[in-house]
């Protein structure tokens, strides 16, 4: 029976919900499929109803605020320890379950261990894209760090460690090495646009809580639902469900979308043909 082993970094919801469409199409296609998956923080809890899911330790950009250097530098300390222990369990479940294909969603402590053991690698990443639009367009304001250091260190991993990189995008780019595989986003079936309106605002944030500040829904005169890390500038009124994987009817009838950057939401949001804030 062959087995595939699927690194997912799981800091909000995003990476979950493609990877549930990602599964549900592989199973689809290869029944006798062995699938496993390691994952870290929310993707852990919501896909243990799923799939076999093997726990690493959870590592986030920052709790809170922006994502400058000195924020993300001040809440991960503790990142070299938990590196290394999400390293070391990497390998020992690669060691263990002997997979035909390792892939990774965004995880980068598979890539060395898989290179070492020579298991076939595979990425979902769309970093080399993400860089090669920005050399092409400029770094937009406000994103300097992530756009210089954590999208060139992830585009970097992306070009030295996996056979095969699967880029969802939006927007191909022109002139990307042949083992990046530009495809278009990848989303939930059930993410077809809806005849029927709710009349409701519905938001969908991410895990880290970063930029949710800059959301104030106050003085909304539409009912408000969000999703996600909870808001502190709603109306009293409003129903904050947390993260779920049931979303995707509010998203579908929702009067507009408030989502944040993440890939999946926005992609979600297209699907849906929607109107849209999108908050960096």
């Amino acid at each position: 029976m062959p087995r595939l082993l699927l690194f997912i970094v799981g800091v909000g919801a995003g990476n979950t919900t493609r990877n549930l469409a990602l599964l549900d199409e592989l199973r689809r296609l290869r029944p006798d499929l062995d699938i496993h998956v390691a994952a870290q923080g929310r993707a852990a809890e919501l896909l243990a109803e799923h799939v076999p899911v093997h726990p690493l330790r959870e590592v986030t950009y920052a709790p809170s605020g922006s994502m400058s250097f000195w924020n993300v530098f001040a809440s991960n300390l503790s990142f070299p320890v938990r590196f290394a222990q999400n390293r070391a369990a990497a390998r020992r479940l690669l060691e263990h379950l002997r997979p035909d294909l390792a892939m990774a969603d965004s995880d980068f402590y598979c890539l060395g261990p898989a290179k070492r053991m020579r298991v076939r690698l595979a990425s979902l990443n769309n970093s080399p894209v993400i860089v090669a639009a920005l050399r092409r367009q400029g770094t937009p304001p406000g994103c300097l760090f992530s756009a210089r250091f954590i999208e060139r260190t992830d585009s970097w991993l992306q070009h030295r460690f996996p056979d095969r990189v699967i880029c969802p995008v939006l927007r191909p780019e022109q002139g990307l090495p042949a083992k990046f595989v530009q495809i278009p986003p990848i989303v939930r079936p059930e993410a077809q646009p809806g005849d029927e309106e709710s009349g409701e605002i519905v938001v969908v944030t991410g895990g880290s809580g970063l930029g949710t500040d800059e959301i104030d829904l106050s003085t909304a005169a539409a009912p408000v639902v969000t999703y996600g890390t909870p808001l502190a500038r709603v109306p009293p009124s409003a129903r904050q469900m947390g993260f779920t994987l049931g979303a995707l009817e509010a998203m579908r009838r929702a009067r507009v979308l408030v989502v944040q950057g993440g890939f999946s939401s926005v992609s979600e949001a297209v699907a849906l043909r929607r109107p849209a804030v999108v908050v960096p």
